[in-house]
């Protein structure tokens, strides 16, 4: 499979500091981002280990002699199950350092991203972070928001314009860090298609811009430029007012067939 991919981030237009991580890792087809809050350094402290624990996770766990913190899902694919136990693993260490400094009490994080796995994509979803697909010429959002507006939206309370400008759109209904039911991790499988182009991202990035303007955004890089598309987001979400810290990570795929 030939795939090219793209990661950046920015503090924004406002904020003086980055709470934002992201994380690109080829070898294991790993790519991540992650939207920390908490006073203080807790917020860029719990985003930086989230990524950096799930990372170390995914690598240690190919070892034939790591012994896994779940039970094995037969419901679940192996990357499945992989994401599933490094967002608990993650989710326990945050909690751990949450624990030993006042400082850092109530930090948490977002999660999103996945595992390339033969013609899929294995996704893990914690939060409002999201991930969007563009394919023949349009984009959909593939990810659920994990937040008290996201629910509203799905129930028809509220339309999508609606969501997007609540005052009340940034409170999560789950967060890596304060998870003790692992239901409240989204775990699926999203078909890869040749061409797809799948755009991982903050809110700094989509409360700035709709989906309209994201796809305008991305289609009017003409030589499909993944750098350049990543900083065209960025500058635009920033021209738009850059009230949070913009994170972007772009994945597209060349061919499905193995070289």
């Amino acid at each position: 499979m030939e795939f090219e991919y793209f990661g950046f981030s920015d503090s924004g237009s406002v904020r003086d500091h980055n709470e934002d991580s992201y994380l690109c890792n080829e070898k294991e087809r790993l790519f991540l981002v992650a939207d920390g809050m908490g006073g203080h350094a807790s917020g860029e402290t719990a985003s930086k280990l989230a990524v950096d624990c799930i990372e170390d996770f995914v690598i240690r766990s190919r070892a034939d002699d790591f012994k896994w913190p779940i039970e094995y899902r037969k419901d679940l694919s192996i990357e499945q199950n992989r994401l599933l136990a490094a967002a608990l693993f993650g989710n326990l260490k945050i909690r751990e350092i949450a624990e030993q400094n006042s400082l850092m009490k109530g930090m948490g994080t977002t999660l999103i991203g996945g595992i390339i796995e033969g013609d899929n994509l294995a996704v893990v979803n914690v939060g409002d972070s999201r991930l969007y697909r563009v394919r023949d010429g349009k984009i959909k959002q593939i990810t659920e928001d994990q937040s008290l507006v996201g629910e509203q939206e799905r129930n028809g309370m509220l339309t999508r314009e609606e969501a997007r400008q609540h005052p009340q759109r940034h409170v999560l209904t789950s967060a890596l860090g304060h998870i003790k039911d692992k239901s409240k991790i989204d775990i699926f499988l999203t078909g890869i298609m040749e061409k797809d182009l799948y755009l991982i991202c903050t809110d700094g990035l989509y409360s700035m811009l709709d989906d309209s303007e994201l796809l305008s955004i991305i289609n009017s890089i003409e030589d499909r430029s993944l750098y350049k598309m990543g900083l065209s987001l960025t500058l635009k979400a920033n021209l738009a007012g850059g009230l949070d810290n913009i994170t972007v990570v772009l994945l597209f795929f060349n061919s499905l067939e193995e070289m």
